[in-house]
């Protein structure tokens, strides 16, 4: 199995890290992905803190939020207000 494109993350948390709707723990659970799962990483904000670590990624391929603290990244992740929108607006 191949590696995602860079940027992606490694789950590092033996116990899996939840997927959520948006970057809090208050947030609904949408998912999970177990220990050592590789995914690729659309973009961060700075959110909840977890742990001592404030930073949440949005996923490439489906919007959820993964906290940074569970996840080991590889590349650079651009914080979301640099990152242009998909589409344009209006």
């Amino acid at each position: 199995m191949s590696r995602p494109p860079q940027p992606f993350g490694t789950v590092v948390s033996t116990a899996g890290v939840n997927l959520r709707r948006y970057p809090s723990t208050d947030s609904s659970v949408v998912g999970k992905l177990s220990h050592g799962a590789e995914i690729g990483l659309h973009s961060k904000v700075h959110a909840q803190t977890i742990d001592g670590n404030s930073i949440w990624y949005l996923l490439r391929d489906e919007a959820v939020w993964v906290a940074a603290r569970h996840v080991d990244n590889t590349g650079e992740v651009p914080l979301s207000k640099d990152v242009q929108p998909a589409s344009p607006q209006g």
